[in-house]
């Protein structure tokens, strides 16, 4: 087949299927819009043929009818009846209410529980010490009508891994706390060091606002939340809305960087080289998170220049840049850091082959944590559910499902690092593919960040999936829509809709950047003002995001439908042309961007090479796919050849020193951005070279990253 074969738009429709309907309220449209998918498909199905994409339709739409708004709010009310930071008695109650619901569906249920490094606050004292002293508040005040606020027993503001200390100075205000903001002061004449820095949540990982602060010579850092970013400029604040209230505090780690650890056993002392790994990750100036109620009289009292336009904020006042006597602030931090024990739930539903897809979520909260994590985790509750009573009406999936319910995750990934690290070689052999969800089952807005090989499996699924509240509509169509309407200016709107790029900051870290594994990020979202603050319980939930659970029965849908295709598909349904065009698109825009007069000298010429190479060799190889799935009956050894080689895609990739500066991460195509910790870096070994005007360091990546796109294209071509 030519390209533009493997490529065309085959028109899905949604079949009416033998399963009895649900409500009314909740079936499928008569259609769904055009997709670009490859044509190894069984009448829309990526990856089936004609009878098992038949059969496939008939177990989708039993697994439609399971999802129950009911049992959805039971289980989040469960989940969130106290909070649960990782490594408290109510953490671990979780893990056995996660692990009797995955035992009731009939899943393979373990409690696998690790020893990690836990800091939790003995004391965060906050003051302003002048002009007018006065003790600022590091805990929320109740909402009246919230009960859940008035409970006493959760962690004060506090940031996780911040040493202890004890600092008085003068305070700086700068902005969000960036590298430029801090030449920006520079060139203002304010000099940091020594300094208090008060910074804004936003932009950044929280982490790498602490770490560029100790680079500048701060020797503390206050964060806070600036009502222009995520309270009362956004809209009503809770209780009467979603936003930000004055006294929510956002907590959070500020480990920058992978866990450093190694999987240990509960009562395991670190060896040597893991007391060292932490000393060398530890971040070295004391920080701590307060809200914009406390962080007001600091930046009411700041004096000198008035900060840039750029850099006001929401609060009634002009802000100042300080840095003089004038204004100073006391910050007492003592810390409790000890290795505790955390809880992985894993359930695993066996499937009739070797292959395994591996779904996760976590579910340690800062607080309650009833958006973040216990949306997705009141989800993976009820895929469990759904897909258990499949199993007991006589479904079997062709490979194995793995449901993991990760704990501390918030510290810094380490339930699911640990768990990634203990079964690496096992992972690399069987699995196919990582799905995440984190704070992502609360609101209309569907959004998935993927590797390019899953766009076209997620899209097509989004296609079968019906909005269960405008009735009329699939998740495919409202999601570009919004595409559509959202479109930045100058753009044309999109034709399909966008799926981003993955970053940091959640779970699925350790599985595409270590293990090598195909992964994507799904949600649907909505207005949240409330992250990691005492406020986000049930209460908060249950009245602004999701009052009727709808949301969390569709993300039931889309989330196991995704599993049961990967799970099911006779061929294994990543889009590896997708991919490599993807590559090939990537390294040009890099070439495109570098201006600098030295990179005119770098050698692009074999890596774009390369990536053509690569680009045909995708091409090829599914060509030859869409052959041995028609001939599997036949020939099923040949089809397991095409399987693998789909399944190692991304181990391609991995770079075995690891990326500079941070070798846990191996992925030579994605990363998260090291300046920002959240966002994506796309082809980071180059980029970040280019970034620091490292030519040299850069031809070395480029040649890596030549090397990886023909080990790529030569596994490829290996399988005929």
């Amino acid at each position: 087949m030519a390209r533009a074969a493997v490529r065309a738009a085959l028109a899905l429709s949604l079949l009416v299927l033998t399963a009895p309907p649900r409500a009314a309220a909740q079936q499928a449209p008569s259609s769904a819009p055009p997709l670009v998918a490859p044509p190894r498909t069984g009448a829309g199905l990526i990856g089936f043929t004609p009878a098992a994409a038949a059969t496939e339709r008939h177990w989708e739409q039993m697994f439609l009818q399971q999802p129950n708004p009911a049992s959805l709010r039971e289980s989040l009310r469960t989940l969130t009846a106290q909070p649960h930071m990782a490594g408290t008695p109510a953490d671990h109650a979780t893990a056995e209410y996660v692990a009797s619901v995955f035992r009731q569906a009939g899943l393979d249920t373990q409690v696998i529980a690790y020893s990690a490094r836990l800091p939790y606050p003995r004391q965060v004292r906050i003051e302003l010490v002048s002009p007018a002293p006065q003790t600022l508040p590091n805990y929320e005040e109740p909402i009246p009508g919230d009960e859940f606020s008035a409970m006493k027993d959760a962690a004060i503001g506090f940031n996780a891994y911040s040493p202890s200390g004890d600092v008085t100075a003068p305070v700086v205000y700068a902005n969000y706390g960036l590298e430029d903001d801090y030449a920006d002061l520079a060139k203002a004449g304010i000099d940091v060091k020594g300094k208090i820095v008060l910074v804004r949540y936003g932009r950044s990982y929280r982490g790498i606002k602490s770490e560029l602060a100790a680079k500048a010579g701060a020797a503390g850092v206050l964060i806070y939340s600036d009502p222009n970013d995520d309270g009362y400029h956004a809209g009503d604040v809770y209780p009467n809305g979603p936003y930000r209230p004055a006294t929510a505090i956002q907590r959070g780690s500020i480990l920058n960087g992978n866990y450093p650890g190694a999987p240990l056993a509960p009562g395991q002392q670190p060896d040597a080289a893991e007391q060292a790994a932490w000393k060398a990750a530890l971040p070295t100036v004391p920080t701590a998170p307060i809200s914009y109620q406390a962080a007001a009289p600091i930046l009411a009292a700041l004096t000198g220049p008035a900060a840039p336009r750029g850099w006001q904020g929401g609060l009634p006042f002009t802000y100042h840049l300080g840095g003089n006597d004038h204004t100073r602030a006391h910050m007492r931090l003592e810390m409790d850091d000890q290795y505790r024990t955390i809880w992985d739930v894993i359930g695993t539903l066996r499937g009739s082959g070797s292959q395994e897809v591996i779904l996760g979520n976590h579910r340690d909260g800062w607080t309650f944590g009833a958006v973040d994590p216990d949306s997705g985790a009141m989800v993976q509750l009820e895929i469990a559910r759904a897909l258990g009573r499949l199993h007991a009406a006589g479904w079997t999936p062709l490979r194995t499902i793995v449901l993991c319910s990760w704990d501390a995750e918030e510290f810094d990934l380490i339930g699911s690092t640990d768990w990634a690290n203990q079964n690496l070689d096992a992972l690399r052999a069987h699995a196919v593919a990582y799905i995440n969800s984190d704070q992502g089952d609360f609101g209309p807005n569907f959004s998935a960040d993927a590797v390019p090989s899953l766009g076209a499996l997620i899209r097509s699924v989004a296609a079968t999936v019906p909005n269960l509240t405008t009735h009329a509509t699939t998740i495919y169509q409202d999601w570009l829509k919004n595409a559509q309407e959202h479109a930045p200016g100058g753009q044309a709107p999109p034709l399909t809709p966008p799926i981003g790029v993955l970053g940091g900051g959640s779970d699925f870290e350790p599985y595409l950047g270590h293990v090598g594994l195909a992964s994507a990020d799904v949600s649907f979202s909505g207005p949240y003002g409330v992250y990691h603050s005492l406020y986000d319980d049930f209460h908060y939930f249950s009245t602004e995001s999701d009052p009727q659970f709808l949301y969390g029965a569709q993300a039931t849908d889309m989330k196991g439908l995704i599993a049961m295709r990967l799970a099911d598909a006779p061929l294994v349904p990543l889009d590896l042309p997708a991919y490599a065009q993807a590559i090939t698109d990537a390294i040009n825009g890099l070439r495109q961007a570098a201006s600098a007069p030295p990179v005119a000298t770098l050698d692009w010429t074999g890596t774009l090479a390369a990536a053509a190479r690569l680009q045909t060799a995708a091409d090829q190889f599914t060509e030859r796919s869409a052959d041995a799935l028609a001939h599997a009956e036949s020939n099923p050894a040949r089809l397991a050849q095409f399987n693998a080689a789909l399944a190692g895609f991304d181990q391609n990739f991995l770079l075995p020193q690891g990326l500079p500066g941070r070798p846990y991460f191996e992925h030579l195509i994605y990363a998260p951005e090291i300046t920002r910790g959240y966002s994506a870096a796309v082809l980071p070994g180059v980029s970040e070279r280019l970034q620091q005007k490292d030519w040299e360091g850069a031809q070395v990546q480029l040649r890596y990253l030549r090397q990886a796109l023909e080990r790529a294209a030569n596994a490829l071509d290996a399988v005929r």
